[in-house]
C-alpha cells in the first residue's frame, strides 16, 4: 500500500542519537509514513541499528550504499521513496510528535506544494550542556504564484534559513529534482530549496514547532575546518544561480522588480560567508580567496546592474553592513565589527 509520507532519513556515524532519531519518526501522532533510512556506508555499527528498527516496524526500509555523502544519501532516498508527500530527517535530530500531522494538514488545506514550520535550535557545549539558541517565529503565511517578487522575498525572510528538515513537499512538485553533490560541507538545502521555489505554484508556513535541531561538538568541528569552507566555496555558485533563477521566476522577469529582491538574497550570502571566515578563523590569503570566489559566483549569476545595495528594500542593519563593506572591498572591517561585539 502507498504511503503518504515519505520520510529519508540519512544515516552515517550518528552513534546513540540515531535511535532517538528514529522513534521521533515512529512516534508521530500520524501514521501513513514510510521511513527510508540510507546507510551511507556507517563504521559505528548505526547498520544494525537501522536493521533492528526495520525488523520491529514494517513502514521502515533500509537501503545501503558506500559513502558518498548527504547529498547522495537523500538522492537515493527520493529515487526510492513512495509517498505521495516527501520530509527529511537527520540522523542525529528529532521530529516533534504532531509535525507529519500539523503540515499534512496544512498542506490539504491550501493545495501547498511545500509545507513549512518552526524549529528548536539547540548547541552542544564542551561541558555537555545544551545551549538554546531562540529565534523568533515567523508570521502565517500562504504565497501563490502571481504574488509577486516583494512577497516571496517576505516569505523567504518570514520563514528563516531554508532548510529541508522542518518541511514537507509534495513530490509531484519535487519530481526529478534532486540535491547537488556539489555541495559537500552544507548549502545543500538552500540550493534545494531555491531550485524548487522556482517551479512551486503554492508555499506556506505556520509558526509551529516542528522540528528539534541540535548542532553537536563534533559536527561544529568539522564544519569550522579549512577544507569545509573550500567546499562550501565550491557551492556558492549553484547557490547563488538558483537563488536569481528562483527570484527571477517570481519577479516574472521584471528587473526592476528584481533588483530589491536579488540584493536581499546575495546579502544572504555575503553575511553567511563572513560567517563562515569567522568560524573558521580564516588568514587573510583563506579570506581573499573566499571573496575572490563570491565575486566569481556572483558575476557569473546575474548581470552587473543587479548588485545595487542602494536598492536593497527592507534589509536589515546587520546585512546592509555586509552588503555595503562587501561592494566597497572592506569585508575585513566587518570581520573584526563582528568579533569586538
Amino acid at each position: 500500500m502507498t504511503p503518504t509520507i515519505s520520510v529519508i532519513m540519512p544515516v552515517y556515524n550518528p552513534g546513540p542519537c540515531l535511535a532517538a532519531a528514529i522513534a521521533g519518526v515512529q512516534n508521530q501522532t500520524f501514521a501513513d509514513w514510510e521511513l527510508l533510512l540510507i546507510d551511507d556506508g556507517s563504521t559505528d555499527g548505526s547498520g544494525a541499528i537501522c536493521d533492528a528498527a526495520a525488523r520491529q516496524d514494517a513502514r521502515i526500509r533500509v537501503l545501503r550504499q558506500p559513502n558518498a555523502g548527504i547529498c547522495a544519501a537523500r538522492n537515493r532516498g527520493l529515487c526510492a521513496s513512495k509517498g505521495e508527500y516527501l520530509a527529511f530527517c537527520d540522523d542525529d535530530d528529532a521530529y516533534a510528535p504532531a509535525f507529519l500531522a500539523e503540515a499534512l494538514s496544512l498542506a490539504r488545506q491550501h493545495g501547498a506544494d511545500a509545507v513549512r514550520l518552526d524549529y528548536r535550535l539547540t548547541r552542544q557545549q564542551p561541558d555537555g550542556s545544551s545551549l538554546l539558541l531562540p529565534h523568533p517565529p515567523g508570521e502565517p503565511a500562504l504565497l501563490r504564484r502571481g504574488a509577486g517578487g516583494l512577497a516571496y522575498d517576505a516569505f523567504l525572510r518570514g520563514t528563516g534559513p531554508q532548510f529541508v528538515w522542518n518541511a514537507l513537499y509534495r513530490k509531484s512538485a519535487v519530481g526529478a529534482l534532486q540535491f547537488d553533490p556539489a555541495c559537500r560541507s552544507g548549502l545543500e538545502d538552500f540550493v534545494f530549496n531555491a531550485n524548487f521555489y522556482a517551479t512551486a505554484n503554492t508555499l506556506a508556513y505556520a509558526p509551529k514547532l516542528g522540528y528539534h535541531h541540535t548542532e553537536r561538538l563534533a559536527s561544529t568541528s568539522l564544519s569550522q575546518s579549512e577544507q569545509a569552507l573550500h567546499n562550501r566555496l565550491a557551492a556558492l555558485q549553484p547557490w547563488l544561480q538558483a537563488e536569481y533563477r528562483a527570484a527571477s521566476v517570481w519577479c516574472s522577469g521584471d528587473k526592476t522588480a528584481l533588483a530589491p529582491v536579488w540584493n536581499e538574497r546575495k546579502a544572504c550570502a555575503v553575511t553567511f560567508l563572513m560567517h563562515q571566515l569567522r568560524a573558521a578563523g580564516a588568514n587573510h590569503a583563506m579570506a581573499a580567496a573566499a571573496w575572490q570566489a563570491l565575486r566569481k559566483a556572483e558575476n557569473a549569476t546575474c548581470p552587473p546592474e543587479m548588485v545595487d545595495f542602494l536598492r536593497v528594500a527592507g534589509q536589515n542593519r546587520k546585512q546592509m553592513a555586509a552588503l555595503l563593506l562587501y561592494r566597497l572591498h572592506l569585508t575585513g572591517l566587518y570581520a573584526a565589527h563582528r568579533k569586538s561585539q
